[in-house]
């Protein structure tokens, strides 16, 4: 797996790291949800939003609940991972297994965000 031109975003008491991942012929931007949990950051959720098999993931680095995009319900897995971010953050973290985090996510700083962290993920950005 190859991962190029990370760059992350505070918002709130959650980081958002945007990079671009190859994983064997797929690949395409990801999105990693990091939390300080008992004063390490872990990561709590990730997006891959990969050309073939884009999917997202519950608690990587622990449990690594991986979830399946269907291409035909999610046709936009940029916008799909936006719209989460945006509006579910606190639920998918907590489903994660990480309440205390879910509890004070700052869905303002978070909105605050999205919009270079989509320029970036759509390669937009200048």
């Amino acid at each position: 797996m190859t991962m190029t031109g990370e760059q992350s975003f505070a918002a709130g008491n959650v980081e958002l790291r945007v990079e671009n991942r190859t994983l064997g012929e797929d690949g395409g931007p990801a999105v990693e949800v990091f939390a300080d949990v008992d004063g390490a950051p872990v990561q709590v959720l990730r997006f891959d939003c990969f050309q073939r098999d884009p999917h997202y993931h519950y608690d990587p680095s622990g449990v690594n609940d991986k979830r399946d995009l269907s291409p035909d319900q999610v046709p936009d897995p940029i916008a799909w991972t936006l719209e989460q971010l945006r509006h579910h953050l606190p639920e998918m973290i907590r489903t994660a297994g990480f309440e205390s985090t879910a509890s004070n996510v700052d869905q303002t700083a978070v909105a605050g965000v999205l919009p270079e962290v989509e320029s970036i993920m759509r390669g937009t950005d200048s």
